[in-house]
């Protein structure tokens, strides 16, 4: 397919896209929700908007000698992503559609599953602050090993790469600090429990020596986007269009900080090269880039595989050395996995070297179906006049099935999330039979 083919299907989806966010969020008296929040960024942001530049010359200082083989994958891959969007379309739509055989209720039942744990978690603010303290203490724990080795920095990430048996137990420890961070947050927003904002600013603080920037980004995200639905259309475009600039430039700049860079003009000299064709947003670019290496044999559920097991730290394990998902793309590239943690080719990009088609709208019905779950619980829990925070968030927690699934790296955050379900049901047991025989559950508060 030309690139202006391209280019006139590019702007129908994106046409497509702004036609559903008029009609079902702003004239509805929304300004944002999430099921147009999670398209834009797993879908517009990241491929429509950035397919114009992903045959700029520019990305050849990231793709080198690969940059002509990649701009000719390109087409191929965007037309895969367009068929992941399709499907994420019609998965959100099946909500609307009378399956019969209690299809409906009983996947209603099974989502339910992740907000009622994290509403058990938040239910408590003494267990929330004891396991903030269990928190804090493990970052200075393992952020005193790595300044011991390596000096004050802020890219303990990296310092994991060398020493690859520390890696699982800091993205445990990063993993349980955004969690319990979040639903502090949650809480505070609706009971104003202070104590509990001051954990969630100590979890952040934290947070920033971990070297990757999306941590401190999952922290406040979700509960950002629920205040933002809450509050309707006393919000203008402007605004929110204005926060999100900030966000992403001060995501840049710790990028930056990360790398030892601190000066500010020196950022701001090449914010939009490291906008265009940096990182961040580049998951067209290197989707294109694996599927140009590939040896288009599938992988067949392989990465799936190496995820489910995550709990075996990889050193540990030749499979997942192997077959994990960061390992697999950065072999495919020709780069040492030991050095380079891969390239993450979207969110259906993982499907199709897996499953080919089949993948890509298998992934694209689930996070449809998902997403649009989410959406729907979300405004519900903000209605007034019992308008709950708490309640919104719990839902938005779905949002790690999502992306573990589309996305397999990070499978090892479910086994961290139910861990942590699992020790605040302990703790709330533990907390009712010291109190009273007689307190519930419901009590333990």
């Amino acid at each position: 397919m030309s690139w202006g083919l391209l280019y006139i299907l590019d702007a129908l989806a994106i046409a497509l896209f702004v036609l559903s966010y008029y009609r079902n969020c702003y004239r509805q008296g929304y300004r944002i929700d999430f099921w147009h929040e999670q398209l834009f960024l797993l879908c517009v942001l990241p491929n429509m908007l950035m397919l114009p530049f992903a045959n700029n010359i520019l990305n050849g200082l990231i793709l080198g000698r690969d940059y002509t083989a990649v701009v000719a994958a390109i087409p191929d891959v965007f037309l895969l992503t367009m068929l992941g969007y399709i499907a994420v379309i019609i998965g959100g739509s099946l909500w609307n559609l009378q399956l019969g055989a209690g299809i409906r209720s009983t996947t209603i039942r099974v989502l339910d599953i992740v907000p009622r744990c994290s509403m058990m978690l938040m239910r408590s603010r003494s267990i929330l602050v004891f396991q903030t303290a269990i928190c804090l203490l493990l970052q200075v724990l393992i952020l005193g090993i790595y300044f011991a080795h390596s000096g004050f920095g802020f890219d303990l990430r990296e310092y994991t790469f060398a020493n690859p048996e520390l890696r699982p137990i800091a993205l445990v420890i990063s993993g349980y600090s955004i969690i319990i961070a979040s639903h502090c947050l949650a809480r505070y927003i609706d009971l104003k429990e202070r104590v509990l904002l001051i954990c969630t600013l100590l979890l952040t603080i934290g947070m920033v020596f971990f070297g990757a920037r999306s941590n401190i980004l999952y922290i406040y995200l979700n509960v950002l986007i629920c205040y933002l639905i809450r509050i309707r259309d006393r919000v203008s475009l402007l605004r929110i269009a204005t926060l999100i600039s900030v966000i992403i430039i001060i995501g840049l700049y710790l990028g930056k900080v990360r790398a030892g860079q601190y000066s500010l003009g020196d950022f701001f000299s090449v914010l939009v090269a490291a906008l265009l064709f940096g990182n961040t947003f580049s998951d067209l670019r290197d989707f294109g880039w694996v599927y140009a290496l590939w040896d288009h044999k599938f992988w067949i559920g392989k990465t799936y595989i190496a995820a489910i097991t995550s709990f075996v730290p990889r050193f540990a394990s030749e499979f997942r050395d192997t077959w994990g998902l960061g390992v697999a793309t950065a072999r495919t590239l020709g780069l040492d996995p030991h050095v380079h943690p891969g390239v993450r080719p979207g969110a259906f990009g993982e499907g199709y070297f897996n499953f080919g088609f089949f993948g890509v709208v298998g992934i694209g019905l689930l996070i449809g179906v998902v997403v649009r779950r989410i959406d729907i619980d979300v405004k519900r829990s903000l209605l007034p006049p019992h308008s709950s925070m708490r309640r919104a968030f719990a839902s938005t927690m779905l949002i790690t099935v999502v992306s573990a699934v589309s996305i397999s790296a990070g499978f090892s955050g479910l086994y961290v999330l139910a861990g942590i379900y699992l020790f605040s049901w302990l703790c709330l047991l533990a907390q009712r039979m010291v109190r009273s025989p007689h307190t519930t559950l419901a009590d333990a508060s």
